[in-house]
């Protein structure tokens, strides 16, 4: 019986150590992608960034992020009862190469980039129906005593043993 009770103990060793491993390989792995995702960034390759990035991307910013399409926004709003449902189930995914053509420098100018480069980054994984997607959040705006601060969250996607970039957003 002491035996068997030595030789489980050694068992959950294992798997404990087996599992810390794993998520430190995974760790590795997550800032391994950001890395190489910020390096586009910087380098402007937009080639590059539709290779790292699915098909289309889930935002809700890059709907209004100018004048004309705030104003269609709000004419939806304003003229469609079924405007949450229109921009949630459909807009908000943006075609990856209408986003590299009228969006990319918008969201992605240098300022803003090197705000992602410099701030520290917290993820967290999540396992959804076998699909894996990786959230990297990073403060983008400190708090302030009138502002409670601000992060942008940029979603991954594990497709064919290869990240995508699926999806940005903000918090708050």
């Amino acid at each position: 019986m002491k035996h068997c009770l030595s030789l489980f103990a050694l068992l959950l060793l294992i798997v404990s150590l087996s599992c810390k491993q794993d998520r430190k390989l995974t760790s590795v792995a997550v800032f391994t992608m950001w890395s190489h995702f910020l390096n586009t960034l910087e380098t402007n390759d937009k080639m590059a960034f539709k290779k790292a990035s699915a098909e289309s991307i889930r935002c809700y910013d890059w709907l209004e992020n100018t004048p004309s399409e705030t104003q269609q926004i709000n004419i939806l709003r304003e003229t469609d009862s079924l405007w949450y449902d229109k921009i949630y189930d459909d807009l908000i995914y943006i075609p990856i190469d209408r986003f590299i053509d009228n969006d990319f420098d918008i969201l992605f100018n240098p300022q803003f980039v090197q705000i992602l480069r410099d701030n520290d980054i917290s993820f967290f994984e999540d396992n959804k129906n076998d699909v894996i997607k990786v959230h990297i959040l990073v403060t983008t705006t400190p708090p302030s005593e009138n502002f409670e601060g601000g992060q942008h969250s940029f979603s991954f996607t594990k497709m064919n043993d290869k990240w995508k970039f699926t999806e940005i957003g903000t918090i708050p």
